[in-house]
């Protein structure tokens, strides 16, 4: 049988604490843009009023009230670059926290929230409206409107963003082609996502409540697979599915994981970097069988973050390190993991697939591909990745 509940925290917790504070000795942790200001200030002032209608400062701190109104009124239909540095630190002595492209967050007058990508990007204004900005870790929001979980109160965080607010004159990209050639490591990247935005695959979407990303690609040369890497980021893709959940449902999916995000056990909060499949049901409940560094296989147990920690349950399919690299095949009966897992009040139906990578925590690197994801009952099949899909 599964173990149920992963071993003692204490001793991942002492092991985590020496790993970051020899982190820290060794000269790790952020390191801030040099003259990070100066260098915006002068490329905007070389493009000059004819590409920039004005460019803000804005300074994001974590506190008590969720949204900063940023004193801005954009116009309907705005072109707007933010461009961030900076962190904000759960543990500044443990190097514990996120850069902007994790948690800065903004939302113009009614319109739903929406998360930076990257620490510069550009988006359109909508219907315009108010400019508010909001440094925000995972799984806080409560609606797409940007309310907080009352039931999740903020933790004591520090640090800050800086972020330059520019709005664009006229044709943002071509403003974005001369600032690029003045100081291409601030404004490239901008530039980048805005001519060629990096989608997720046809059929995926990123979960709103961690914001829009990079993390997943589509295989360039097969249709059947499908690429993800991370870094100092998070990010669920899901695809929605609508099948019955049956002693005959189950998914399959073949896997070559490259990097582990952690070298870590991923069962407290500080080390929770992994990489993982899931599927989530109709109750709202959701059950990932991910790749551990160093956890046992068929070790199972509650996601350690809040909110998460009432819906997301984990299974430990690999382990280690000696199978990275290599192709790998799995196949999971659904209705049996989730009464191991979670237990005999059985959902009725399996909603969406999802594909999970963490690397905030500590701030590492995880890389995989994915191919041949595959739904399966007695009714039928349903390829989730790949070219031929049929229900």
């Amino acid at each position: 049988m599964p173990i149920r509940n992963a071993p003692s925290q204490i001793p991942t917790t002492l092991r985590f604490m020496g790993s970051r504070l020899a982190h820290r000795m060794r000269g790790g942790g952020h390191v801030p843009v040099p003259d990070f200001r100066g260098r915006v200030e002068l490329a905007v002032q070389a493009l000059g009023d004819e590409a920039v209608l004005r460019c803000d400062w804005i300074t994001v701190q974590p506190g008590a009230e969720p949204w900063l109104d940023t004193g801005l009124s954009l116009p309907a239909g705005q072109a707007v670059s933010l461009i961030a540095d900076g962190m904000v630190y759960a543990s500044r002595p443990l190097d514990v926290g996120f850069e902007a492209k994790m948690g800065l967050w903004y939302r113009v007058g009614d319109s739903e929230l929406a998360k930076i990508v990257g620490n510069a990007s550009t988006f359109y204004s909508g219907k315009g409206g108010a400019l508010h900005l909001t440094a925000k870790p995972p799984g806080e929001f409560a609606d797409r409107l940007g309310a907080f979980e009352p039931a999740y109160p903020r933790k004591p965080l520090s640090g800050a963003f800086t972020v330059a607010v520019i709005q664009w004159r006229g044709d943002a990209v071509a403003a974005l082609q001369v600032a690029a050639k003045l100081e291409p490591e601030l404004f490239e990247p901008a530039l980048q996502r805005l001519q060629t935005p990096v989608a997720p695959p046809p059929g995926w979407h990123y979960l709103w409540r961690l914001g829009q990303g990079e993390i997943f690609t589509p295989q360039a040369d097969d249709a059947s697979a499908l690429c993800c890497h991370t870094r100092s980021d998070v990010g669920i893709l899901q695809f929605p599915v609508d099948r019955p959940l049956t002693r005959d449902s189950f998914v399959s999916w073949s896997w070559c994981v490259e990097q582990l995000p952690s070298t870590l056990p991923e069962h407290i909060e500080p080390t929770h970097d992994y990489l993982s499949l899931a599927v989530e049901f109709d109750n709202g409940l959701d059950l990932t069988w991910m790749w551990s560094a160093s956890l046992p296989v068929d070790t199972i147990f509650q996601c350690p973050l809040a909110w998460w920690n009432e819906r997301e349950t984990h299974w430990v399919v690999r382990s280690g390190t000696e199978q990275l690299g290599q192709w790998l095949d799995e196949r999971r009966n659904l209705q049996d993991d989730y009464r191991k897992a979670i237990g005999d009040d059985l959902p009725k139906r399996v909603v969406a697939v999802w594909l999970i990578a963490n690397t905030v925590f500590q701030r590492g690197e995880g890389k995989c591909e994915y191919r041949n994801i595959l739904l399966q009952d007695a009714s039928g099949s349903e390829r989730i990745v790949g070219a031929n899909r049929s229900a």
